[in-house]
């Protein structure tokens, strides 16, 4: 598994992902790598990954953390969502389900 591969495992929450951490963290950042895009489908996913109870709150805040402060992936194209997730207190009361729910919403409108 080559690191783009791990960070594919790790962002989609896939079956290698704890193996993929460790191809992970021990591959160097080269300055002319392009950085691993993380999209609108690749948040749709985690989101419904989540109403599926497959991961949880945790899971999601990490995840939005890691893309946030890795600069070898990027998730420009949904910072705002990034930053609710890794902010969670930030998204008012209420169930965070029926905020990921409303999220998921927006996303997938279109």
């Amino acid at each position: 598994m080559n690191k783009q591969q791990a960070l594919h495992q790790i962002l989609t929450f896939g079956p290698q992902r704890d193996s993929a951490f460790s191809v992970y963290v021990n591959a160097d950042i080269e300055p002319n790598e392009a950085p691993f895009e993380v999209n609108h489908q690749h948040l749709i996913m985690v989101l419904e990954k989540y109403l599926a109870d497959e991961i949880d709150a945790d899971d999601i805040e990490q995840w939005a953390n890691l893309i946030d402060f890795r600069s070898d992936i990027d998730g420009s194209s949904i910072d705002g969502y990034l930053y609710a997730l890794a902010n969670p207190e930030m998204m008012g009361d209420g169930e965070n389900k029926t905020n990921i729910l409303r999220m998921l919403a927006v996303l997938t409108r279109n």
